[in-house]
């Protein structure tokens, strides 16, 4: 069963390329990340390309969502001093 998958104008998607350039099997497809600039009701997305502002009007099943890489960011720091607790030598 295929799901239908729900994209709004502004979202981050991946385009699943059928172009095959280079024959590697571990190569990925996907391409982008690029924008969504307009959703149709049968199923057609129009996308813009965020690199080259290039409009493609793409199949919706040939996307999916771009997700963002996790930011890390240093809070607060705590120094361990090795000996200090009374708990940590056994007499």
């Amino acid at each position: 069963m295929i799901t239908r998958k729900e994209f709004n104008v502004g979202d981050k998607v991946l385009y699943h390329s059928r172009l095959k350039l280079f024959l590697r099997k571990l190569r990925s497809r996907w391409i982008g990340p690029f924008v969504v600039s307009n959703v149709f009701s049968y199923g057609a997305v129009e996308i813009t390309s965020l690199e080259t502002n290039k409009v493609l009007q793409v199949n919706g099943h040939r996307l999916k969502p771009f997700y963002e890489g996790w930011t890390t960011e240093l809070t607060a720091s705590v120094e361990l001093i090795y000996g200090t607790c009374s708990l940590c030598y056994e007499s």
